[in-house]
């Protein structure tokens, strides 16, 4: 902690110096200037001649705006060029096949070079045309057709259509070691040509929300999805080995430099996007690039070297410090928490097959022990908000949270009560001896706490958590793990307790995982981790999720009811604990560019590293209003 102290008090003193020559030139003050000027006056004297007209000098001020000096082209070029700080350098900058998992696909390939049939803003449940204007199911939703936009081409020039679509998918399900194949293969069957704008999905069963699989299906809203391949490139090509450099994307940007430590893209004036929707991106370039460790990020963001850093590379604490002394940088609040809510809230899986943990009151019991509060302020810092689910806190989720805030009350998952905490844990069977610690009908009560020891969010929260419950009469073993060992120990259900994130916090997908056709004997691998590695199992819960699954998302009503009939089940048995809503620290620069989403105006998700990025670049025609909501603006700032 020391060290890194001295490498911050280092590096504000050179910030000190590099704002000067970094930030942008402020226009001239208006000054007042004093000037010596010739005025013709008329004079009376006395003689034959009265009046006499003469020059005389005299001082007046003026008021003036001095003349800019014009911006340098190194000036200029920064001014139009958005920056982008990478988590960590491209691994191989000649390698653009995004269906190997090599490519660098999330350091602004899906971000802003291939685009989507739809996206999905999360934060207001919106679902918004892009490269398809609409999809409909057949009467047994067997099929999904899609009407593909007229006009868009691919950067090369090529137009882009439904050939292009049915050799992605033939292509995927031919080569099951691709990328997202193995998804696209467990619900499509094949996929067919109507005309040039037309294509039928064939599914393997019913699924009225097949459109909303990502991995299966070019709609994205949390991260990334499958992208569609122009045929007339990848055609006759191995598609494992081809390196697809330069990649030919529909989006509107295209790749003008690849290095270890940076990638550019620049502004396609002739996309698509620019007539369709009449609006033209504002920078003109793009550029994702690493900059290093987290000071030297924090130096590069205080000095307006950087617009937007990826999640994760700065804490709290140096964000605070950059916002000292750059009031441009904030975030998406610019007071704790700070935080914008990543979609995948974090709780504690608790072990269903082993006891007291078969016991849902033992289960509550722990909940009631542990203040997710404390855990806020030590583990994250003020950075996020205890929770009560498995859900981010999104506006576009809010009808489904209002429908069930009977069964909150009833219920109070967040609540920090150690009374009642012990008293549950009396009703599962167990005794507190004298010495204060609480023992099974076998013995004392000890928890293995599975910690990733990789992961200094688990392990600052396995600190706080641990002595919590050591508190309460129960002792925690914590047992970091790293790697592969880790990885099968979660999925064979070899713990009491891990926290997990849960993703991607879909209503409906968030349930699925706990159905118990994923539930495996304790001891063989679970299909994931937060998919029953904890071993749940409530055939009236399966049949709630199993009707929701065959319920249109459309049918808002009827979902929420059955939302109602599976969290009361749930909250009843509480399979895992949920602890805090996920924070995702991300600092924005408005020096150059405006209209970054906020707290204030939450107009879509806050992310650089996700492919909705375009839409954050961009902005979208609202779904609901029909008006164009958001894009980022140049500030004009030269």
């Amino acid at each position: 902690m020391k060290r890194r102290s001295f490498a911050w008090l280092t590096a504000l003193v050179v910030v000190s110096f590099v704002l000067a020559s970094c930030a942008p030139v402020p226009a001239p003050a208006p000054q007042v200037v004093q000037q010596t000027v010739p005025v013709p006056v008329t004079v009376v004297v006395p003689g034959p001649t009265t009046v006499v007209e003469k020059t005389v000098e005299t001082v007046v001020e003026k008021v003036v705006t001095p003349t800019p000096a014009p911006p340098s082209a190194e000036r200029l070029a920064r001014a139009q060029n958005l920056i982008v700080a990478l988590d960590g350098r491209i691994t191989d900058p000649t390698n653009f096949n995004m269906y190997t998992w090599a490519s660098p696909w999330w350091q602004g390939l899906q971000q802003v070079v291939y685009e989507y049939f739809f996206y999905e803003n999360l934060q207001t449940g919106e679902y918004v045309p892009w490269l398809a204007e609409k999809y409909e199911y057949n009467a047994n939703y067997t099929n999904i057709t899609v009407t593909l936009r007229d006009g868009v081409m691919w950067s090369d020039g090529k137009p882009f259509g439904a050939d292009d679509v049915v050799f992605t998918y033939d292509t995927l399900l031919k080569n099951p070691t691709m990328a997202w194949a193995s998804e696209v293969s467990k619900w499509v069957t094949s996929v067919e040509k109507i005309d040039d704008l037309h294509i039928v999905i064939n599914l393997k069963s019913p699924n009225p929300r097949y459109h909303q699989i990502r991995e299966a299906f070019p709609a994205v809203g949390i991260w990334g999805s499958i992208f569609i391949l122009p045929k007339h490139i990848w055609e006759g090509q191995d598609p494992l080995k081809f390196k697809n450099n330069p990649p030919i994307g529909t989006g509107p940007y295209k790749l003008s430099s690849a290095s270890e430590t940076a990638l550019a893209y620049e502004r396609r004036d002739d996309w698509w996007g620019i007539k369709a929707f009449g609006v033209t991106p504002a920078p003109k370039t793009v550029t994702f690039q690493y900059f290093g460790p987290e000071t030297s990020v924090a130096l590069a963001l205080a000095a307006n070297e950087v617009d937007f850093p990826f999640i994760g590379i700065l804490s709290v604490g140096s964000l605070q410090e950059v916002m000292k002394r750059n009031p441009n940088v904030g975030a998406w609040t610019n007071e704790p928490p700070y935080a914008w809510l990543d979609p995948c809230p974090r709780a504690l899986m608790v072990q269903n097959a082993v006891a007291p943990w078969d016991n849902k009151d033992a289960r509550w019991a722990l909940s009631y022990l542990i203040d997710r509060q404390a855990i806020v302020n030590l583990a994250y810092e003020g950075t996020t908000v205890p929770t009560w689910g498995i859900w981010p806190y999104y506006d576009g989720l809010k009808p489904y949270f209002d429908s069930i805030k009977d069964l909150l009350t009833q219920y109070p998952v967040e609540t920090f009560d150690a009374a009642k905490g012990e008293q549950l844990l009396t009703a599962a069977g167990l005794t507190k001896g004298a010495d204060g610690m609480w023992a099974t009908a076998t013995g004392p009560l000890k928890i293995r706490y599975l910690v990733n020891a990789d992961s200094t969010e688990e392990m600052k929260v396995s600190a706080v958590l641990a002595d919590q419950l050591k508190t309460a009469g129960i002792d925690v073993e914590v047992q970091p793990m790293s790697g592969g060992p880790l990885n099968d120990a979660i999925l064979r259900g070899d713990y009491d307790i891990k926290l997990h994130s849960f993703c991607p916090g879909y209503i409906y997908d968030n349930l699925e995982l706990f159905h118990s056709k994923y539930y495996v004997e304790l001891g063989k691998p679970a299909p994931w981790y937060e998919r029953n590695s904890f071993r749940y199992k409530n055939p009236a819960f399966d049949k709630v999720v199993d009707e929701m699954s065959v319920t249109p998302p459309t049918e808002v009503d009827k979902v929420k009811a059955q939302f109602h009939d599976a969290m009361a089940i749930w909250l009843s048995d509480l399979p895992v604990i949920p602890i805090v809503q996920a924070p995702a620290l991300v600092p924005i620069n408005s020096t150059y560019w405006t209209g970054w989403p906020s707290a204030k105006n939450p107009w879509i998700m806050p992310v650089c590293w996700w492919a909705t990025f375009n839409l954050v670049i961009n902005g979208y025609k609202s779904t609901t209003t029909g008006e164009w909501v958001g894009g980022i603006k140049s500030t004009g700032t030269q």
